[in-house]
């Protein structure tokens, strides 16, 4: 398959104006399941491959999120907000009842459309998900740069934008080296994950191809998760199923922690020696899990 023919998406028009860029991979008529990309990213991230492929009858919907991919920048975005999004795009494609997961920053997003969408939800996952970094443990384990940009995005938010702009600049001159150093920070699992040529590919096109308003994006998701964030875990009606690598070193285990704690009716699955990419060895029994 020719990676850079993935970058292409389907946008459609929100009720307030703005547009959100999507792409679906499987079966049209299968069972519809909403996969929200990490932190930065884009709907290229949770696209299938050859090494972890869709079940049979599965639908996969990958939205690009505000400020990503073919989405238009938010300035005043809660996540509050992203259900309603959600919702908009389950409607213009005439869902009424759908699956959602979302990795990494994803995570987050997909458990506050447990808490708004749930009676239109037959699923929830939450994978490898950012818990709430106003917790002085979510560092705990932590890569000294996302440790430096969580504490950044706390008290020092123009200097994360700032950050991002130049890491988004290097990137742009060569996504390659930028994957490099990178991987070099990330424990053997994720080192082994990244050797995949179509996942790595994937990421690759996700770097080199996103929005301008990536940065920006990618800030703001890092203040958003910082902030309180709109709604309780303990409010959450429905089952969540939250998935965790023990040696993930990007968002660790003590943020699983903090949200499956306070969350009714989680389950959590923990992988010894598995690291932040799981999902790209597991999405089969990720989206089999929660269309169950």
């Amino acid at each position: 398959m020719n990676a850079r023919a993935e970058f292409t998406a389907s946008v459609v028009l929100l009720p307030n104006g703005r547009y959100l860029g999507y792409r679906e991979y499987g079966d049209p008529r299968g069972v519809p399941v909403f996969g929200f990309h990490g932190t930065p990213g884009s709907r290229l991230q949770v696209a299938p491959t050859s090494s972890a492929p869709l079940p049979a009858n599965v639908r996969l919907i990958a939205p690009d999120r505000p400020g990503y991919g073919f989405s238009t920048f938010y300035r005043d975005r809660r996540l509050t907000d992203w259900p309603r999004d959600v919702a908009a795009l389950a409607d213009h494609l005439r869902l009424d009842r759908f699956a959602v997961f979302g990795v990494s920053g994803g995570g987050p997003h997909a458990l506050v459309c447990a808490h708004a969408l749930a009676p239109r939800l037959i699923g929830v996952a939450c994978v490898s998900g950012v818990g709430p970094l106003s917790d002085p443990r979510a560092t705990e384990g932590m890569m000294r740069l996302n440790r430096i940009i969580t504490g950044l995005s706390r008290h020092a938010r123009w200097v994360v934008r700032a950050l991002m702009r130049l890491q988004f600049r290097m990137i742009e001159r060569n996504a390659e080296r930028g994957l490099e150093i990178m991987i070099n920070q990330l424990p053997e699992y994720d080192r082994e994950v990244l050797k995949d040529a179509e996942f790595r590919a994937h990421l690759l096109d996700d770097l080199r191809l996103n929005s301008p308003t990536a940065p920006l994006a990618a800030a703001q998701d890092f203040e958003i998760f910082s902030r309180d964030w709109g709604f309780a875990f303990e409010e959450i009606a429905i089952p969540v199923h939250f998935w965790q690598g023990s040696v993930d070193r990007n968002v660790p285990a003590p943020h699983v922690d903090l949200m499956a704690s306070r969350t009714p009716n989680a389950t959590v699955h923990r992988y010894p020696g598995e690291g932040h990419f799981l999902v790209a060895r597991r999405l089969g029994e990720i989206i089999a899990a929660i269309t169950a």
